[in-house]
C-alpha cells in the first residue's frame, strides 16, 4: 500500500517493460554461439542473416552483396576489435553486441554474443565497411568464404 502511494501507477508498465527487454537480451546472448548465418548462393552472393531474436536486437534483417565485394576474411578476438558508437542496435556488454556501430567514419554490422573469437568479413564498396559476425566454428567459416572468393577471382 506504501508503494502504490508513492510510485504512479504506469511505473508497473515501465518496470515490466524494461524486465522483459533486458530478459530477452540475456535469453538471445545465453542462447548460444550461433548468432548469424554466413553462406554464398549459388549466383556468387555472399548472405549474412540474423538468427533468432538477434534480427530484433540488430534491427536489421542481414546483408545481401556480391562476393566480389568481399576484400578479406578471417576470425579475431572479440575483445582486439574497436566497437564504436551504436547507431541503431543494442550493446549489453558480455553478453550481446548486436546492430550497426560507427567507429572513424566507417559503419561496421555486429551480431555476437558471448563469442571469444568471431568472423570479421572486411568489405569495400558497400554500406559496411565490416561485418562482425558470432558463429558457431569461425575458422570453418573462414575457410569456407575463402574458398569462395578463391573460387570467383
Amino acid at each position: 500500500m506504501l508503494v502504490a502511494l508513492i510510485w504512479p501507477p504506469w511505473w508497473g508498465f515501465v518496470l515490466a517493460v524494461v524486465v522483459v527487454l533486458v530478459g530477452g537480451i540475456c535469453v538471445t546472448g545465453f542462447s548460444g554461439p550461433n548468432l548469424a548465418a554466413v553462406g554464398v548462393s549459388p549466383d556468387d552472393r555472399l548472405l549474412v542473416r540474423p538468427v533468432g531474436l538477434v534480427r530484433v536486437w540488430a534491427l536489421s534483417r542481414g546483408v545481401e552483396l556480391p562476393i566480389t565485394s568481399v576484400v578479406d576474411v578471417g576470425v579475431s578476438e572479440r575483445k582486439e576489435l574497436v566497437l564504436g558508437m551504436r547507431f541503431p542496435g543494442t550493446h549489453l556488454p558480455g553478453v550481446l553486441t548486436a546492430g550497426t556501430f560507427r567507429s572513424r567514419g566507417e559503419k561496421s554490422l555486429w551480431m555476437v554474443g558471448r563469442n571469444q573469437k568471431v568472423l570479421v568479413i572486411e568489405l569495400t564498396g558497400e554500406k559496411y565497411r565490416h561485418l562482425v559476425l558470432g558463429v558457431e566454428d569461425p575458422e570453418a567459416a573462414t575457410e569456407a568464404l575463402r574458398a569462395a572468393l578463391n573460387r570467383e577471382r
